[in-house]
């Protein structure tokens, strides 16, 4: 009796993605997109960095997301700090004002 239950089981759980994966296959799969691809686009990049108590190593964590080749209008850079209370936020804005090409939010 279990091994019937078993085989069912096997069955379900194996037969279940193999009949969508077919499935699918006969749809879609080999039917023309129509999707051209632009040369040269960069899409809207943005990274997050998240801060508590980094006043030692913040300028340099954004020096190094500033010295990516990446175009400096593409590229979003969110700070988020956690109610750091050695000086990490003055830094952060202290480098902001020295780098105002790139888009740095700072949220406390």
């Amino acid at each position: 009796m279990l091994e019937y239950i078993g085989l069912g089981l096997a069955l379900i759980h194996f037969g279940t993605p193999l009949s969508y994966y077919v499935y699918m296959k006969k749809k879609y799969f080999g039917k023309p997109w129509d999707m051209k691809r632009e040369e040269g686009f960069k899409p809207k990049i943005t990274v997050i960095v998240p801060t508590y108590n980094e006043a030692k190593l913040i300028e340099k964590k954004l020096d190094d997301i500033y010295a990516q080749e990446y175009p400096r209008d593409r590229l979003e850079v969110i700070l988020i700090d956690s109610a750091s209370s050695d000086g990490t936020l003055e830094i952060a804005e202290k480098w902001k004002e020295e780098h105002g090409e790139i888009n740095l939010k700072i949220i406390e």
